[in-house]
């Protein structure tokens, strides 16, 4: 049994680590659901954006269709042509200006006869370019053009939420390493004082065994001593809660005996107040310490685009299309009623005869009905509520953010100024009244009662320090970008 008790004993401490605020970043940044996640909208963003551009790409097209049949020609000089093989290759290239650009050749080869003629691979080569254009709803590419600014604008929007978003993330992380932090120093403080109320039932039993004291004085020191316990009971509790926090933010943390590394509480402090005397030289939200207003303006610069977008959605749409086309014929008379070709010579025929053509086009599609017309209505409702409501919050995050937790730590920090010299007078106090107690002056629940104030003071200034810290960690949520030494990720 002893020989597994070291044997366990030795595997949780392989599997132990001691951590400091950097070092728990540093695991954060190594495996994490949460800047997996984070990253993964950054690269949406970035596809949504590629997406759009692919559609403006260069594209190859290339096709065959052959045609054999057994017909015969029902007019003596109408043939039947059986086979046929049509071979066509082109490229498109679409442009963000409203206007479609397609080069194709197509190259037919067919044999036939009739009573009167035969053929023998009559070859006709075309060559053509046809221009496409919008001419009402993608006029000059002013859909096209939005569409693809806002997918310029929604990457530069993720690329900066993700700078945000891991902030807020590194913030979480440090807001519950401080919390073990407090929690660390209450217990400190606890197993002293719990010391020190052992220390005082002790003296009590043995004044009782010299008929110094009574029942009532053991029994009153003991009750301390159970209190004591009970709160350090449930400070382990609180600890347990916070690792289970942290655990779930830092899973490559999950199995491992968790302890906290050197620190310096006053020291980081100091940091912080420090920190907050630069933010409160600033009267206005300083700008130039956040990402959100980028966030705010990019968002703004979206909504007037989608409003050009949503405009449209039941337009009429007018497209004209033009082509221009060169055709060669490879068809040379053999003999009286003989015809035969080839493909070189319908090339051939290209250059030699102007077989030049021309054709043109326009298209007019017009939605029926209401149902496009309501769904418009719809999509530009929920756009602009949408929008609106981002930016709304953005902004106002930005200014309520640094008027109330400037104003909240320099609250906090005078806090602790008074919790400190209330803590000073206690201990004056709490000596006294030991004095007292050991010269039969006063009875046991007065210096109890002084004792319990002092702890509960005590408790409260890490209470008071932890929730300093706190709240300029919400402050960089926002202000991301706050040149202060605390300000780390």
């Amino acid at each position: 049994m002893k020989f597994i008790s070291m044997a366990l004993l030795l595997t949780m401490n392989a599997y132990a680590i001691e951590i400091t605020e950097e070092s728990l970043l540093e695991y954060a940044k190594k495996s994490s659901p949460n800047l997996d996640e984070i990253e993964s909208k950054l690269l949406k963003a970035q596809s949504d954006y590629a997406q759009v551009m692919d559609g403006l790409g260069t594209s190859v097209y290339t096709g065959y269709n052959h045609t054999s049949t057994q017909e015969r020609a029902v007019n003596p000089f109408f043939p039947v042509y059986s086979p046929i093989n049509q071979y066509q290759a082109g490229v498109i290239k679409p442009t963000k200006y409203g206007v479609k650009a397609e080069l194709a050749v197509s190259v037919d080869q067919r044999s036939g006869s009739s009573e009167q003629q035969v053929f023998e691979d009559i070859h006709t080569t075309i060559y053509g370019l046809t221009l496409t254009m919008d001419l009402w709803k993608d006029l000059f590419g002013k859909v096209t053009q939005r569409k693809i600014e806002n997918a310029k604008v929604a990457y530069k929007s993720a690329q900066l939420q993700r700078e945000v978003e891991q902030k807020t993330y590194s913030v979480a992380v440090r807001r519950i390493y401080w919390a073990l932090v407090a929690n660390n120093e209450k217990k400190k403080i606890s197993e002293s004082l719990l010391e020190a109320s052992i220390a005082q039932t002790n003296d009590a039993k043995k004044r009782l065994k010299a008929n110094i004291s009574d029942k009532g004085e053991v029994a009153r020191y003991e009750a301390q001593v159970a209190q004591r316990k009970g709160s350090l009971l449930l400070l382990r509790y609180e600890r347990e809660a916070l690792l289970k926090q942290l655990k779930d933010l830092v899973p490559s943390l999950n199995g491992k005996e968790i302890a906290l590394g050197s620190y310096n509480l006053d020291q980081t402090l100091g940091e912080v107040l420090s920190c907050a005397a630069l933010i409160q030289t600033k009267k206005d939200a300083p700008m130039d310490f956040t990402k959100y207003d980028e966030v705010a303006n990019l968002l703004k610069e979206v909504q007037k685009n989608q409003t050009t977008i949503d405009s449209t959605y039941d337009d009429i749409d007018i497209s004209l299309s033009t082509t221009f086309k060169q055709t060669g014929l490879g068809s040379d008379q053999e003999g009286t009623d003989r015809f035969e070709g080839s493909f070189q010579k319908s090339l051939d025929d290209i250059s030699d005869n102007d077989r030049s053509g021309f054709e043109a086009a326009l298209l007019v599609t017009v939605p029926l009905g209401k149902k496009a017309s309501n769904t418009e209505d719809v999509i530009k409702e929920y756009n602009k509520k949408r929008l609106a409501a981002q930016i709304e919050s953005t902004q106002n995050n930005i200014s309520t953010t640094h008027r109330q937790i400037s104003e909240s730590i320099k609250i906090l920090g005078d806090v602790i100024g008074v919790q400190k010299v209330n803590s000073q007078q206690l201990k004056i106090r709490v000596a006294d009244m030991r004095k007292k107690y050991n010269q039969a002056r006063i009875q046991v629940n007065d210096l109890i009662q002084d004792q319990d104030a002092l702890f509960s003071s005590d408790l409260s200034i890490v209470d008071t320090k932890l929730n300093v810290l706190s709240t300029l960690l919400d402050y960089f949520a926002v202000f991301t970008e706050t040149p202060c030494s605390f300000n780390r990720i």
